[in-house]
């Protein structure tokens, strides 16, 4: 839930509006921008320092909503692995070298669920999982379309919080 805590903590401190309309505009009130690239070797994506600043690559031929859950997954990297605005020294260690999904199948994890977490904030996924939930049955999609993903990740999301079996 660590992870949880600190996507929160960003959410709050750069004033995020839930839900998320425009992710691109919260990469660049973080500081950083986006850019497609189609040379970003055999990845989808990758995230590169610059300076104090960051750049996302995202591959030109995702889709809206796989690009949108890409560019947040980099933030996840930049945050919890590069130390963005969290570690100095880490993110002092980082290089001006672009970096592509991470060999560390835990990093990769854990960049997965700091992108449920920005898109869909425990505790705003709670009230609209109440609003959405007629005594046993819980409207999935009606969830998934006000937070802007799919279906499976709110449901993965509502597993992940323990709402779901």
């Amino acid at each position: 839930m660590l992870i949880n805590n600190v996507t929160q903590d960003i959410i709050d401190l750069y004033h995020i509006q839930i839900p998320i309309q425009n992710v691109t505009d919260v990469v660049t009130a973080l500081g950083g921008r986006v850019e497609e690239s189609v040379d970003i070797g055999n990845s989808d994506s990758g995230i590169k320092k610059q300076d104090n600043g960051f750049i996302i690559y995202v591959s030109p031929s995702q889709s809206p909503v796989r690009r949108k859950y890409t560019i947040a997954y980099e933030l996840g990297h930049l945050f919890l692995h590069m130390g963005y605005k969290i570690n100095q020294k880490l993110w002092n260690m980082q290089e001006n070298a672009t970096y592509y999904k991470a060999d560390s199948s835990l990093q990769n994890y854990q960049a997965y669920v700091f992108a449920e977490a920005l898109f869909m904030p425990q505790k705003v996924y709670k009230e609209v999982m109440d609003q959405y939930t007629l005594g046993d049955k819980v409207e999935t999609a009606k969830i998934a379309s006000y937070f802007g993903v799919s279906i499976s990740e709110a449901s993965q999301r509502g597993k992940f919080l323990g709402y779901f079996q």
